[in-house]
């Protein structure tokens, strides 16, 4: 067996499991990780019997990326499959506040996913999310002061709902370096598209890769995998208390009121208040400093205190908290 084909069955049994059968699609946009994902996929459907399919967004945001969208069809055609394709026009870019940020940009791919899923019949949608990626999300999120349930990072498989349809997102490639996809695309003489943007330091997430990354590699080799493993363990463990503390929700509210007669370790009240957020429509305001300020609330007993955050008021009265719109 050749070190192509070593590397390659070594890298499909790192996959994180799918989750959900049927037709598969890649998302690529042409770089290393979607295009060695998309190597990688072919061979795992093959294995599985499964139909895969490639999908490609064009946000329209750089000279390159018409270019880069027919070089990502021709490589789909080469290796025999569907090509599905979107592209960001004047209307998607006028209808946006910040036309070009990151959340637009994430915001409109989804969209796009969406349409080209319904078109495409497949099911499910695989992106190269690396656990570089994850070792990211986590490093940005912790310095933005996340709590527990951002320390999670990305998950291996979402699902989210997209102009009230369902749409499945798996990420096969979390437990999976850049490197060692740059090095299996370099033995089966795969080349790749490189994004000019990936080098600004003007998006947050490139300044952590370019800057940050690089330090914590050099200081522990494999971190960015230790990160990715940790992540997982802070998933399953924040899941178990979200278990927990749905069932005091259940149990304690009643429309905009939370009974508080009882004050559980304060792990458990930060998830009941964050979910609470959630379910009461403020999960965008959900941070950690407001869950704080709620959490002192519940801890100390009595009536009077209130924690204001823009339109809302949050109060105490007896062993009630209670969620109110401020008065005019």
């Amino acid at each position: 067996m050749n070190e192509a084909r070593r590397l390659q069955q070594r890298l499909i049994s790192s996959f994180t499991a799918v989750g959900k059968g049927g037709r598969i699609a890649a998302a690529v946009s042409g770089g290393i990780d979607s295009v060695a994902m998309l190597l990688l996929l072919l061979h795992y459907c093959r294995m599985k019997r499964l139909q895969l399919v490639v999908f490609h967004v064009d946000h329209a945001l750089r000279g390159a990326s018409e270019a880069d969208r027919h070089w990502v069809g021709e490589l789909a055609s080469r290796l025999g499959l569907e090509f599905f394709w979107r592209r960001a026009g004047a209307e998607d870019h006028a209808g946006s506040s910040r036309p070009g940020s990151e959340a637009w940009a994430r915001a409109f791919r989804y969209r796009c996913f969406a349409q080209m899923l319904e078109e495409s019949g497949a099911a499910i949608i695989a992106t190269g999310h690396t656990a570089d990626d994850q070792a990211e999300t986590v490093l940005m999120r912790m310095l933005r002061g996340c709590g527990v349930a951002g320390a999670g990072g990305i998950r291996s498989r979402r699902r989210l709902i997209i102009d009230e349809k369902p749409l499945y997102l798996w990420r096969p490639l979390l437990n999976i370096e850049r490197q060692e996809l740059k090095q299996y695309l370099g033995t089966v003489g795969q080349v790749w598209r490189e994004d000019e943007t990936n080098s600004s330091e003007v998006y947050f997430r490139n300044m952590v890769r370019h800057r940050i990354m690089p330090v914590i590699n050099t200081a522990a080799t494999g971190a960015a995998r230790h990160f990715s493993e940790l992540a997982e363990e802070i998933q399953q463990l924040h899941g178990m208390v979200t278990r927990a503390a749905s069932m005091f929700l259940q149990r304690n509210r009643k429309a905009a009121i939370l009974k508080v007669t009882r004050v559980p370790p304060s792990f458990l009240r930060r998830e009941v208040i964050r979910l609470w957020l959630i379910e009461a429509g403020l999960g965008e305001i959900a941070n950690r400093r407001l869950i704080g300020q709620i959490d002192s609330l519940w801890q100390k007993k009595g009536g009077g205190r209130r924690v204001l955050s823009g339109s809302r008021v949050f109060s105490r009265h007896g062993d009630e908290l209670i969620l109110t719109e401020a008065a005019g």
